[in-house]
Formats: structure tokens, sequence, C-alpha cells
């Protein structure tokens, strides 16, 4: 099934973007983790809109966990958290309208009278509130390895944030810098006021990996890391490393050297990102994901209506972002983290 996820971790998403509930269960999970309930909500928080950069529904992302935790530590069976939708208006959709952008077209040829054509159904980010909190429960997880994971917004429009130290970076403390972030929400507000759209870029780091974590080919980290940050409805590129035009780059310039330094490997530079051949090398991971502008926006375009076979001139209202990429980094966060806590997994399990 395309709604899952199957590696040592088997995660499987389920519900509709207006459906009443929506579920992740995730089998493999260890045992004895407890849940910070803290972290998740402040997680919650980031990914919810600004109203005043964003027409988005704002919902109260209320979760439950059905199974696999006992007194808020997982018991080590099928984990499964549930979300509950309250704020949406089915009304504002129309069957047969194929919005420019969105996934309708595509589906609607292979679901036909099935597709549910509500806020994009099951293809809509709102199930990404499900990996958000799985995410920080995952992050938990990879503490007692001394692994964090941390992201900031590298670029808005035209608005980019300051450049990380990639080799000394913290990503425990790792955030957009307070002088970038409001020229970046002005662009947002500018695109909004115009009834159009930005994309954005979103940078995540994992610092504290271990060298070697990962496997060769299909089960590479970058491999797995690309496999889960790709899920992400709206991400159009991931990269890994410094972000350099690697065309135009030589090995020379490129390369990262390495020296001993009191009996202990140190990396010169991290321009691959912390990742060689799948493997981790023990500088921080470094991964970028590019996020397309966001497909509904109140100017007219031309569409069809599938039903009907008609031609026309679409203009989009409702509960949209102007930028969903502003609201990107803590799923970012949680699919790094996933991919991660997997490749432990299999450590364990190998």
């Amino acid at each position: 099934m395309s709604n899952m996820f199957k590696s040592n971790l088997v995660m499987k998403l389920s519900g509709a973007s207006h459906s009443d509930t929506m579920r992740l269960s995730v089998d493999g999970f260890p045992k004895g983790i407890k849940i910070d309930l803290e972290k998740i909500n402040e997680a919650l928080i980031r990914r919810r809109p600004l109203q005043e950069l964003s027409n988005a529904r704002i919902e109260e992302d209320e979760y439950e966990f059905i199974n696999g935790v006992n007194s808020l530590v997982t018991n080590g069976e099928e984990l499964v958290i549930s979300v509950k939708n309250k704020n949406f208006n089915s009304s504002n959709y129309q069957k047969g309208i194929v919005r420019p952008g969105h996934v309708d077209y595509p589906a609607y040829v292979k679901y036909g009278e099935k597709y549910d054509y509500r806020g994009g159904g099951e293809f809509s980010g709102r199930l990404m509130v499900l990996m958000c909190i799985f995410g920080e429960i995952a992050k938990t997880a990879l503490a007692k390895y001394g692994v964090k994971v941390g992201s900031h917004l590298y670029q808005i429009g035209s608005v980019k944030d300051v450049d990380l130290d990639y080799l000394n970076v913290d990503a425990s403390c790792l955030k957009t810098s307070e002088a970038i972030l409001p020229l970046m929400e002005k662009e947002i507000k500018k695109a909004k006021d115009a009834k159009d759209s930005l994309g954005g870029i979103v940078e995540a780091v994992a610092t504290g990996v271990k060298v070697g974590l990962g496997e060769n080919y299909f089960g590479g980290l970058e491999a797995t890391i690309a496999s889960l940050m790709f899920s992400i409805p709206g991400a159009k590129e991931v990269s890994f490393g410094k972000d350099i035009s690697l065309d135009l780059e030589r090995g020379s310039t490129y390369n990262d050297s390495l020296r001993y330094e009191d009996g202990k490997v140190k990396m010169l530079s991290n321009n691959a990102g912390g990742i060689n051949g799948g493997l981790a090398n023990g500088a921080p991971i470094v991964v970028r994901v590019k996020f397309r502008p966001t497909s509904s926006i109140g100017l007219s375009q031309k569409s069809i209506n599938y039903i009907s076979k008609e031609n026309i001139d679409l203009e989009i209202t409702g509960q949209h972002d102007a930028c969903f990429a502003y609201r990107c980094c803590p799923i970012c966060e949680a699919m790094l983290a996933i991919a991660i806590l997997d490749s432990y997994l299999e450590e364990e399990e190998s």
C-alpha cells in the first residue's frame, strides 16, 4: 500500500483532510520510551498557521494514543495515534473541479468517483500533523543514542537565512534568525495580499549520529531520509550538505578532508552533509527540502471540470496557506528523526 513506510519501523497513515479522524499506526517502535507531551504540543504549535500570514484552517490538533502507550510510556505494541478534524468546510469544494497544481486531475483518472476531492482527501498535507506527533516521540527515542534534531527556514521567496557552521551547528537550539524571520514573513504577506503564494526551503540537521550508521544502496541513510522527505506533500527537491552547485565543483574543492587530532578523526569541512556512500561520517547530517509554492491561490487560473468535461476559469476560495513551507520545519524534523531512528533499529536487529 502506498500510504505505508515499510522498514524496521512500519508506518501506516489513514484518514483524509475532511474525515472526522485520522490515524497513524507504527509497528516496531521500541518500548520504554517516555512520551514528552510538552515537546509534542510545541511541535504542533509550530506547524499551525499564523493568521496574519495565511487563511489556512486552524485546528486544535486534538490527539489520542489509541494503543501502544501505558502511562505515557511506550509498551512495544503497535503504536496508534489518532487526531480529530473539526475546523473544515467541505462546501468550499465542488466535485469535478480540478485545481491547478493539485493532485486532482491524476487522482480523478486513477480513482474516478472514489476520489475524495475535499481538500485533497488522503493526499492532503493535513495528515502531516500525525507525523509531527510521532516525530517528537522518535526524537525522544534518539536521545539515548545522543542524537539531536533541529531545523530552520533556510529560504522563503528571495529571503535567505544566515548560513550555518555545518561542522559545529547545535541542532538542539537551531532556529531561524530573529533578524531574518520578519523579512520572510513580510514576503509571505505580500504574496497573500496579491492572492498568490510562495515556495520555500527548510534545512534540517541531526547531530550526534554515530559514524557508520546506515547501509549501502537501498538502505543508505540518504535514501531513507530522502524517501521520507519526499513523502511530505509539496516537497520537490531534497539535497544534502552545503548548498553549492555540484556541477561546477571539483573534487579538490568539494571533498571533505580529514585529520587526526588528539587521536581522534576530525572532518575539516562538511560539504557532503555528514553522509558518504549511505553511511554517516560523524559530521552533522544536513538536509534541505525545497517546497513548491502553495497550489491554491486566489488569482484566476485556467482549468477544467473533469466530470462535465468543460473548460473553466477558476478562482480558489477557502482555507489555504500563502506559503506552507513556513510551517514545515517540525515536519522535516520528524521525517529526519524517524529515518535515523529506523537506521539505529536496523543495527540492533542485525
